[in-house]
């Protein structure tokens, strides 16, 4: 097979040189396989060293022979097809759990002095608890990982991101007096 034959079967040629587009197209796959956690750091960092000193396409192609995509676009090769970002949940419609999880702890403690009246006993009291924890489980300052999805601190995410939009508008015209 010679090189044009390479090239027209969709792969760049053993000779095929590359620039510092293909060099850079490298280095950020590289550091997708890292952030995912398929190359170790030491591995990245020989493999990155290789990528930047690369001068022809098959030393780039080398690079990721045992890594699954993305990969590097290089002169000659079919552009990789890019795959569809996930679908996300439409934020305007809620969940059940969010229409009706208010409503149940709203009720938990008439249907908790029901049943102690009823039946007088006191842990009846202790499903107030309960299913405020069932219902707002993670939503809380713990992390938000509890049974309804863990979608509570939106809010707060975008209270905490218009305070960091302010402070770094407030902190730019002290950079420029400063000279920084």
């Amino acid at each position: 097979m010679t090189q044009g034959d390479a090239v027209e079967a969709g792969r760049p040629g053993p000779e095929m040189r590359i620039g510092t587009a293909e060099r850079e197209s490298a280095a950020s796959a590289l550091n997708e396989h890292l952030n995912a956690g398929r190359l170790e750091v030491q591995e990245y960092a020989d493999r990155s060293a290789r990528a930047a000193n690369a001068s022809v396409a098959h030393e780039l192609t080398e690079l990721f022979t045992d890594l699954p995509a993305p990969h590097p676009a290089l002169p000659g090769a079919a552009p990789a097809p890019v795959a569809a970002p996930p679908a996300e949940v439409d934020p305007a419609r809620p969940s059940a759990m969010d229409t009706w999880g208010p409503r149940i702890v709203a009720a938990g403690p008439i249907v908790a002095l029901v049943l102690f009246l009823v039946f007088r006993e006191w842990w009846f009291f202790l499903l107030v608890p309960l299913a405020g924890a069932v219902v707002y489980g993670g939503h809380g300052s713990y992390g938000g990982h509890g049974f309804s999805g863990g979608h509570g601190h939106r809010r707060r995410d975008d209270r905490h991101q218009g305070r960091d939009e302010r402070r770094t508008a407030a902190d730019e015209p002290r950079d420029r007096r400063d000279g920084t």
